[in-house]
């Protein structure tokens, strides 16, 4: 466990052991596969409510990262909203060390279904994990909590900024804490006002499946704005908007209504105009020789020491070398079998 998580547990140890009650939090980290039944069982065994509270947290300090979340968000979902304010801040960060593997703390079934239903785009087939940027997207997302902000991804045309935004939230732990009324992915580009108001139809729809709130989309602009933050408010509360590829501010003004907003662009001064906490996170356009060597042997299916020394003029020519950019490597792969 992070030293700042653990010290945050350390610090309020007494206020936790005071006033929970385990049985509850302890069914849903079990259920999160933090806890076993053994050590609930030795909970439970304790004579009083509190020195069961103090075993627990006790167990949970000899545990990592994942348990410290579980505990955190289980509090928040029994009712110790207080009680979790108090660990907001030792929250660690996450990151799903597990390869892109199925397990507990990153791509569970729960994750896939998440995200498949709110439109987030699957991983590349060819794939490099960018840890520290998903880091840092994961935390300024942490910084919003349950008020309505945005935070920012922005650099040049094709370093990233897609993928990232869709890594960032490929994390079970990371969801269920931060955003559990779900994610939702709408892919805006550049747009007239008349293809903005069918994306906030489509969005609005996409909503609003049972019809609760209207039969017919919106027909303006203003009535979309409208019905799209009291869908999210009512309907979708701690839930996640994601923008991608936003090319101008005014577009930005139909989903300035009080949501926690995770967007994608080009030109970061498209925000100077909303309202709310901004973050902002900047992507460099160079991954660097080494990232490049390593989506370039995805590409070709080798492995990294056994490409030739061709490979290293690819990623020099290159420049600027994204999971995505097939077109690129596909012309630059061909000028490698002609040599």
């Amino acid at each position: 466990m992070d030293a700042k998580a653990r010290n945050c547990l350390l610090q309020y140890r007494e206020a936790l052991e005071k006033d929970i009650k385990t049985s509850y939090i302890m069914d849903r980290m079990i259920n999160d596969g933090v806890l076993t039944i053994s050590e609930e069982e030795k909970v439970k065994n304790e004579p009083t409510q509190q020195q069961r509270a103090a075993l627990l947290i006790k167990t949970i300090l000899k545990k990592d990262n994942y348990s410290y979340i579980s505990f955190y968000n289980a509090l928040i979902h029994e009712g110790y909203k207080d009680l979790a304010a108090l660990l907001h801040s030792g929250i660690p960060v996450i990151s799903s060390s597990n390869g892109g593997k199925d397990s507990v703390g990153g791509i569970t079934s729960h994750v896939k279904t998440v995200l498949c239903e709110g439109g987030v785009p699957q991983r590349p087939v060819v794939f490099v994990t960018r840890k520290k940027l998903v880091n840092a997207i994961r935390q300024n997302l942490f910084k919003l909590s349950d008020e309505p902000g945005w935070v920012v991804i922005y650099g040049m045309a094709g370093c990233g900024k897609s993928v990232l935004a869709a890594e960032a939230v490929r994390d079970h732990f990371f969801l269920d804490g931060c955003f559990p009324g779900g994610v939702h992915w709408v892919s805006v580009g550049k747009q007239d006002k008349a293809g903005l108001l069918m994306k906030l139809q489509n969005l609005c729809t996409r909503l609003d499946q049972d019809e609760n709130f209207s039969q017919r989309p919106p027909l303006n602009i203003e009535e979309a704005k409208d019905r799209l933050r009291l869908l999210m408010l009512r309907k979708h509360p701690r839930s996640l908007l994601i923008l991608d590829d936003i090319w101008d501010s005014w577009i930005l003004k139909a989903f300035d209504n009080q949501c926690q907003i995770l967007l994608t662009t080009r030109d970061k001064s498209v925000t100077d105009s909303v309202m709310g906490p901004k973050y902002i996170v900047a992507v460099e356009s160079d991954l660097g020789k080494e990232k490049g060597l390593e989506i370039l042997s995805l590409f070709v299916n080798m492995k990294k020491a056994d490409l030739p020394e061709q490979a290293h003029s690819i990623i020099k020519e290159c420049k600027v070398v994204e999971c995505c950019h097939w077109g690129i490597l596909t012309n630059l792969l061909h000028k490698w079998n002609l040599s």
